[in-house]
């Protein structure tokens, strides 16, 4: 072909002939961009692991040099996020397009709502990490969010749940019951807060502390509906205004304070605990019995993680799927139970019989609970899923906090079926369906108020 006919063929034909040599290219192209996406998803999953390991286990260790003042730490490991988040929040709404007009028109009640829910529930979390000794209980404890989020979504959002999430459930109950044995059958307490007594009393409150978390869940998922928020812009509001409830939370919370001679505290004791906190922070003695020598570097370095699990949660379901990540947390509770009895730990203890068999029962629940809607689909394609079952991207708009991600596996797959619902046909066969092996009910609609569902899970 001349280049003057070259010039004067039809233009559909020319498109035709550049749309064939694009589609020659593809294969190496989307094969280059794949091994990109798996590099990067390994890379997140064992970030995840690593990062939320540290999370975990800092927790408590950042406890340790601040053992007489959780009210302050209640109050710092909130007001740290504020800046950080509004770092990026300003220049995105000045210059950025990520936080939209729509995001914007959320009420603020509703950020307050769900500050003051997440609130309560991290000076719950904060305290009872503190008076728990054992570090093994406090990774086991949270997983209790599987049956009480359960409970709360089966009333309040209609939820339906497949056999294996009841007995899952069940079985990591069980397994609960025989993990705090050994804690609450302890005698020689070489302080007033390690007694048994004091010990149920805060094993109660972190488990307590599991119904303002999964209620703030629930709510965030009925108050922004469908809107798509910014994970930064939602948590950064989110964390002013559970600054500001935690203040008044400080009067009945330094009523729970227990002293290591067993001395108790009242409202006129918050300056003082606040400023010696704060001084405490920064590697000052104030009382008698204090060793911060620590501190700045254990807290520290827990804000430091904890920032890094926020962020890395982001990526895994990214780069990811949900499913991926609920097998990194699955993971993280053997690893960080194992890691709290070694020598170089602060605060160790050796894992007791009872101890071990508690986290196996614990363990087969949340297998059970978690991936056997997996097994099924391996079983019925014949082992044709397990790569789509944890490494396809699964687009998610993270609204969980990371502190309540035990629990979320109904709100998630709930947000995300919401959203299969209002997509064509195609859209679902090629995307989450395909992925995870759900069966799509075609009789079934959102309500109309997009919150009574009645979503099963499979």
């Amino acid at each position: 072909m001349s280049k003057k006919e070259y010039d004067e063929e039809d233009p559909l034909l020319a498109e035709g002939r550049d749309a064939d040599l694009q589609d020659e290219a593809k294969p190496e192209q989307t094969a280059a961009k794949d091994a990109q996406r798996q590099r990067a998803l390994l890379i997140s999953f064992l970030l995840m692991i690593v990062i939320g390991l540290g999370n975990k286990v800092f927790q408590k260790l950042e406890t340790v040099p601040m053992q007489a003042y959780p009210l302050f730490q209640s109050l710092f490991t909130v007001f740290v996020y504020v800046p950080l988040s509004f770092l990026y929040i300003w220049p995105m709404m000045r210059w950025g397009s990520a936080i939209t007009a729509e995001q914007r028109q959320v009420p603020h009640f509703s950020f307050f709502v769900m500050g003051a829910l997440d609130s309560v529930a991290g000076t719950m979390q904060i305290f009872a990490v503190t008076y728990i000794t054992s570090g093994s209980l406090i990774i086991l404890l949270p997983q209790i969010a599987i049956p009480i989020s359960m409970v709360m979504s089966y009333f309040m959002m209609g939820a339906r749940y497949k056999w294996y999430h009841v007995v899952g459930a069940l079985i990591v109950i069980a397994g609960l019951v025989v993990s705090v044995i050994p804690t609450l059958s302890e005698k020689d307490a070489s302080a007033k807060h390690e007694a048994a007594w004091v010990q149920g009393v805060f094993i109660g409150v972190m488990i307590l502390s599991c119904v303002p978390m999964t209620l703030s869940s629930i709510y965030k998922e009925r108050a922004l509906g469908d809107v798509e928020m910014d994970a930064v812009y939602l948590n950064g509001w989110i964390a002013i205004y559970q600054l500001l409830v935690a203040i008044p939370l400080l009067i009945p919370s330094v009523y729970a304070m227990v002293g290591s001679n067993g001395q108790r505290y009242g409202v006129q004791d918050i300056p003082n605990l606040l400023y010696w906190g704060a001084r405490c922070y920064v590697g000052h003695n104030s009382q008698h019995g204090d060793d911060c020598s620590s501190a700045p570097l254990l807290v520290n370095v827990y804000v430091l993680f904890n920032l890094a699990y926020n962020v890395v949660i982001i990526l895994l379901l990214k780069y990811g799927n949900a499913n991926l990540l609920w097998l990194a947390m699955t993971i993280m509770v053997p690893l960080g139970s194992v890691a709290f009895s070694l020598n170089f730990v602060p605060g160790h203890k050796p894992l007791q019989t009872l101890a071990i068999v508690g986290l196996v029962i614990i363990m087969v629940g949340l297998i059970l609970y978690r991936f056997w809607n997996v097994v099924e689909a391996l079983w019925a394609r014949r082992f044709g899923t397990l790569k789509a079952a944890f490494t396809e991207q699964g687009n998610v708009n993270l609204r969980i906090a990371a502190n309540a991600m035990e629990g979320a596996q109904y709100l998630y797959d709930h947000h995300e079926q919401k959203k299969m619902l209002q997509k064509d046909h195609t859209q679902i066969r090629s995307g989450y369906l395909s992925r995870l092996g759900i069966p799509y009910n075609r009789g079934s609609s959102p309500s109309r108020d997009g919150f009574h569902d009645n979503v099963t899970i499979n």
